[in-house]
């Protein structure tokens, strides 16, 4: 007998998620799929049974935050069911790791096109619904705004509704879904100092950004009335509540939305298979954005800034994007400027590709122009050529202090690749019951080890050659 559990959603909050998508849609140009089905036709028999009494069998607590707790996958699907989403007969949820990862997968072909999951706009957790339901908490957007500004008021939003939910317990309409969720995470937010000191620069840098946002959040909860003394002294739960937000929310137009279900997938940068797309009332399609293969795994973005900086996503999410093609060139010591910015210096144009060894265009640009800053004329000709898009002179001047450019980059290569070596041995001298994400950060060490080494094999015949020749 199937168990009958709904979302018991007040007509407020209800109201206030059709405002949220009212302007989802003036801002947004939504997605439009032609010639496909259309969701409802995806389980003709998987209709909304118009049940909305919670299971009188449900568990009469708040869920249990201990990282060995169980997920329980099957409850939060008859919810899910009963609430309205739909799902292809072949999407899966599966896991490679015991079920603390769980991700979903196809059991058989999709073609490109096809609606794998429907999810209605109001199982959506809003930090704009978050807001409207608990009215603007003036003193935590100003602690917030002095410390990293305005545009992290949604995430905490979210990270204050996903608390109330878990305070609620059973009472709550996610309670399913909260007791779904990883309790474990191995995010920067979740990482200890001890983690930060085994990874190199960039990596360090984010994953501490990431703890220091999860510190604000919870600082900010103390002027908050409405939630218990209990929740805000409780460091397990506001960090478990942070990581969740940070983990399986999406950016929409400035504000943040969690998605039931399809917060299930997981992200991939050379691999996305799916797409999330809106329908007029705000609901959640999701599409195969490509023909996918039986039993492969169902992987959107989670956004370009992730599509070439696998350390963003590890500090963010807490896992190694082995599928991403390239990783940020590293170099961290460059002091930024307008003409810098303006001719490549980013983590995401500034790039070393993993399977050949290749470095980007701008890399090279960047380097001869700090080697041209001893000669301002020179370094002027050499930026306007740049902007200007006059290859023939901008191909001259790399030609011209080819030596040069090449010995400053294997220099940096080479430094790299030792201050990797000695990161990975300082990781061998702790102790693994007290650091468990350590195994993780040493994959991520590798994964960009890697890349390294492949670009070595590229760059330094050539820099032997130059420096032969000079």
């Amino acid at each position: 007998m199937r168990v009958a559990l709904a979302m018991r959603l007040s007509p407020i909050y209800g109201g206030i998620l059709l405002q949220f998508f009212a302007i989802i849609r003036i801002c947004c140009a939504f997605h439009s799929h032609k010639a496909i089905s259309s969701p409802l036709a995806l389980h003709p028999e998987r209709q909304r049974t118009g049940d909305t009494a919670l299971n009188n069998n449900a568990p009469d607590t708040r869920i249990d935050l201990s990282e060995s707790a169980p997920r329980d996958i099957n409850y939060m699907h008859e919810w899910a069911y009963n609430c309205g989403v739909q799902q292809a007969e072949s999407l899966q949820l599966t896991s490679d790791d015991g079920w603390y990862d769980i991700y979903a997968t196809t059991g058989a072909e999709v073609a490109y096109g096809t609606c794998v999951m429907y999810v209605p706009s109001n199982m959506f957790l809003t930090s704009y619904g978050a807001k409207q339901e608990f009215g603007e908490q003036e003193g935590a957007e100003k602690l917030i705004g002095n410390l990293a500004g305005a545009d992290q008021f949604p995430l905490f939003y979210l990270f204050l509704k996903v608390l109330v939910e878990y305070e609620r317990g059973q009472d709550s309409s996610w309670y399913p879904w909260l007791n779904s969720l990883p309790r474990y995470f191995s995010n920067g937010a979740a990482m200890t100092p001890s983690c930060y000191d085994c990874l190199p620069p960039l990596a360090a840098k984010l994953c501490m950004e990431e703890r220091v946002g999860c510190i604000n959040c919870r600082q900010a909860l103390k002027t908050v009335d409405f939630v218990s003394d209990e929740i805000k002294k409780d460091e397990e739960i506001t960090k478990w509540a942070y990581n969740v937000v940070a983990t399986r929310s999406l950016e929409v137009n400035g504000e943040r939305i969690i998605i039931p279900m399809a917060d299930m997938l997981n992200h991939g940068s050379d691999a996305h298979n799916v797409e999330i797309s809106y329908d007029e009332e705000g609901s959640c399609l999701v599409y195969a954005a490509a023909d996918v293969p039986a039993g492969s795994p169902l992987r959107m973005s989670y956004g370009d800034y992730y599509l070439t900086n696998p350390s963003a996503t590890f500090a963010r999410y807490g896992f190694v994007d082995e599928t991403c093609p390239s990783t940020f060139c590293k170099m961290m010591t460059i002091t930024p400027s307008t003409e810098l910015r303006a001719i490549g210096l980013s983590f995401s144009r500034m790039l070393f590709y993993k399977d050949t060894g290749e470095v980007s265009e701008e890399v090279f640009d960047i380097l001869l122009y700090q080697i041209l800053s001893e000669n301002w004329q020179v370094q002027k000709e050499f930026y306007n050529a740049c902007i200007n898009g006059d290859t023939a002179t901008k191909s001259a001047y790399h030609q011209q202090y080819q030596g040069e450019t090449y010995g400053k980059l294997k220099k940096h290569v080479d430094s790299f690749l030792k201050e990797l070596d000695e990161l990975n041995e300082k990781a061998a001298t702790k102790d693994l019951a007290k650091h468990p994400r350590l195994p993780l950060i040493l994959a991520h060490n590798n994964f960009v080890r890697e890349t390294f080494l492949r670009v070595k094999e590229q760059i330094d015949p050539i820099a032997a050659q130059t420096a032969y020749n000079t």
